[in-house]
């Protein structure tokens, strides 16, 4: 039996192979989104927007952030949200082996899939995770009307 050698068909298991990793990691199979650091970009907290009905309910993955150290504005139809997590004091003299904290500031805009009333939005931190209830617009409903034909 003879067989053929055909070099390109090994780039094409490679290009296979490179698309597969990307694919993962564009849709965050390799990477989720967790709080991150690359070099000196900025964190990314992880969000959960939740419909509940009558309101929204957002929640982000915040750990080691007091509620001073946070900013949070909302408009009708997105949450703003900007903090410092803040590194503690350096201790001089010591040998850190390992050192894997994150430090730094972040900023986070989510868009909204309805309208919400700013002026009713609550917040609450515990345990770093934080809630932000975003009660929504009530709707008004177009009313129905029949009109005679003249």
């Amino acid at each position: 039996m003879d067989r053929k050698y055909r070099p390109l068909a090994e780039f094409s298991k490679v290009e296979d192979i490179v698309n597969r990793t990307l694919d993962r990691a564009l849709s965050g199979g390799l990477f989720p989104e967790r709080l991150k650091r690359w070099g000196n970009e900025e964190i990314i907290p992880a969000c959960d927007l939740i419909d509940r009905g009558d309101h929204l309910l957002l929640r982000a993955e915040v750990p080691g952030l007091k509620k001073e150290d946070m900013e949070i504005s909302v408009d009708d139809t997105s949450v703003s949200l900007k903090g410092e997590i803040k590194q503690n004091k350096e201790e001089t003299g010591k040998t850190y082996y390992r050192s894997e904290r994150t430090y730094g500031f972040f900023s986070r805009v989510i868009d909204l899939p309805a309208e919400v009333n700013p002026n009713q939005a609550d917040a609450n931190l515990s345990d770093g995770i934080l809630e932000v209830k975003l009660p929504k617009k009530k709707s008004t409903k177009a009313k129905r009307v029949e009109i005679k034909i003249k």
